[in-house]
């Protein structure tokens, strides 16, 4: 590790780790996708601050898909050992002291403070700060925490009243927080601008506090999917996977990207918010009606595009049989040549207490225990009589066919369901499902219907 002047000075060495993480981030995620990138500023004094649901995962995603080396605060506890801390520090983190960690400690946030302070003044890198504090888990904007703000402020002094430091809001939405190969949808904002709030800051620093706080919460929630209801929480969600193809449809979005599902998305929950202060009673009968659903699928252990596909040709699942047959030997070698650091990731996975930390650790030990199984095979294949160029085929094959193998297996589960489904198709069961997604439909497009002109006036 090459030593650097100062915590955000651009680095070779991390360059490369960051080139690596970006390769690992691209296989983790089978999409990933950004929008108005071009929002955050520039060689100006810059803090990012998105929303917090998934761990590392989320600072990962400012590592690989934006042009920095961000500088990152994160809480103080991971902060163990002399190695701990000297690799933290090489990748750009520093410690943020909270009351849990003792009263004597939190003292210590001033020089952290002073720090970050100067990273924004010397304009090379963002700095990176996590408003909530901590992870949920749950697609809601938390309490903000004010530590963001105070930097902020104490920044902006140097500058008075002339436009210099900068918040960026940031909306992260995943897939699923958990899943290998899901999608990751990231949103950046207007950015807040510091000098606006001085003079308020300057007459009453709580008032001033409070009114950036509250403006950039208004901010972050637009860039993100911000379910508040406790009690409907799920069923909003539920809504989320099956109505949205209604609601592109409704809106005229053509384009199948995770833009677009977002911001049906974002419309559909306004609608709900709505019809809940408006008429709660359709809500709650909505609510019901999708227990039903999920009740219902899972007894069927299906999932809802099934469903909502309906209709599936004999000649068309034998053929796709067929080639699931066909592609077996493929799967069978990079099943069987990558299942020894899968069940070695997989294994110490399952003793994590926290599932939002599940993605982070299959991810940091992913980027490490793989090449180092690719390595040792390397080593044992250069003992054997094969020749230099076949073992190096042999090791380029292993995480492609790794690869394969995964979506190979995904492929066969949604096949077996749609076998499992295409037999069952005349039971009571399925004709019950196919019903209850009708009404479900139905129910939501009433609602949606109902409640877009006062969506459409609030705006």
């Amino acid at each position: 590790m090459f030593r650097k002047k100062s915590l955000d000075e651009w680095a070779l060495d991390y360059w490369f780790l960051q080139q690596y993480a970006k390769l690992c981030f691209n296989i983790y995620y089978r999409k990933v996708e950004v929008i108005n990138r071009h929002r955050i500023p520039k060689n100006q004094p810059v803090i990012l601050a998105p929303n917090h649901q998934n761990a590392l995962m989320d600072a990962m995603l400012l590592v690989c898909r934006t042009p920095f080396q961000n500088v990152f605060l994160a809480r103080a506890d991971i902060f163990k050992g002399r190695r701990i801390i000297k690799f933290l520090t090489y990748v750009n983190i520093m410690p943020v002291y909270r009351i849990r960690d003792g009263i004597e400690n939190v003292k210590r946030n001033d020089v952290v403070f002073d720090k970050t302070v100067k990273v924004l003044h010397n304009r090379h890198n963002p700095l990176s700060v996590f408003p909530e504090g901590n992870h949920g888990d749950k697609r809601r904007l938390r309490s903000l925490v004010k530590g963001l703000f105070r930097i902020a402020f104490q920044a902006q002094e140097k500058y008075g009243r002339e436009p210099a430091v900068k918040i960026v809001p940031i909306g992260i939405d995943y897939g699923h927080y958990q899943n290998f190969r899901t999608t990751l949808f990231m949103n950046v904002g207007e950015p807040i601008e510091v000098s606006e709030f001085m003079d308020s800051y300057n007459e009453n620093p709580v008032l001033g506090l409070n009114r950036i706080k509250n403006a950039f919460a208004a901010a972050l929630s637009k860039q993100m999917i911000d379910i508040q209801t406790e009690d409907y929480y799920s069923l909003y969600m539920h809504l989320r996977e099956i109505y949205n193809k209604e609601m592109l449809h409704l809106l005229g979005i053509q384009e199948s990207t995770l833009a677009g599902k977002f911001k049906a998305d974002k419309i559909m929950i306004d609608c709900l918010n709505h019809a809940l202060t408006a008429d709660p009673e359709l809500i709650k009968q909505l609510d019901e009606t999708v227990k039903q659903y999920d009740q219902g699928l899972k007894k069927a252990r299906l999932r809802d595009w099934v469903i909502e596909r309906e209709k599936f040709s004999w000649p068309v699942l034998c053929l796709s049989s067929l080639v699931q047959v066909f592609l077996f030997p493929v799967f069978a070698f990079g099943f069987i040549n990558n299942y020894l650091p899968y069940w070695f990731i997989n294994g110490r996975t399952k003793n994590i207490k926290d599932p939002q930390f599940f993605s982070s650790f299959k991810f940091v030990f992913g980027m490490i225990s793989f090449p180092v199984w690719y390595l040792a095979v390397a080593g044992l294949l250069a003992f054997t009589p094969l020749s230099p160029a076949f073992i190096l085929l042999y090791i380029a094959l292993l995480p492609i066919t790794g690869l394969f193998a995964f979506n190979y297996f995904i492929r066969m589960k949604k096949l077996i369901a749609a076998w499992r489904f295409f037999l069952g198709r005349k039971t009571g069961d399925m004709i019950n499902l196919l019903d209850l997604r009708r009404e479900i439909i139905g129910q939501t497009g009433h609602i949606i219907t109902r409640n877009r002109i006062a969506h459409e006036n609030s705006r």
